[in-house]
C-alpha cells in the first residue's frame, strides 16, 4: 500500500529499508536509504508506527 504520496513509498519499500539500512533507525533515515526527504509528512505517522513494530520487539528481547 502507498503511504507516502509524495515520495510514491510503499509500506514494503519502508520494511524493506528499514531492514536493510542500519541508519533507519530513525524516520531520516529511512527516507535517506530510499534516496528522498519528507515533503509534507502525512506519511510520517505511518511510517513511525512501522519503525515501532520493526524494533518494538528487539528492545524487549534486549531488556530481558
Amino acid at each position: 500500500m502507498i503511504i507516502c504520496s509524495c515520495n510514491v513509498l510503499t509500506d514494503g519499500q519502508v520494511r524493506s529499508a528499514i531492514a536493510t539500512a542500519v541508519s533507519s533507525a530513525q524516520m531520516r533515515g529511512v527516507y535517506a536509504s530510499l534516496g528522498c526527504v519528507a515533503k509534507c509528512g502525512r506519511c510520517a505517522h505511518a511510517i513511525k508506527i512501522i519503525l515501532e513494530d520493526t524494533f518494538a520487539p528487539l528492545a524487549k528481547e534486549s531488556v530481558s
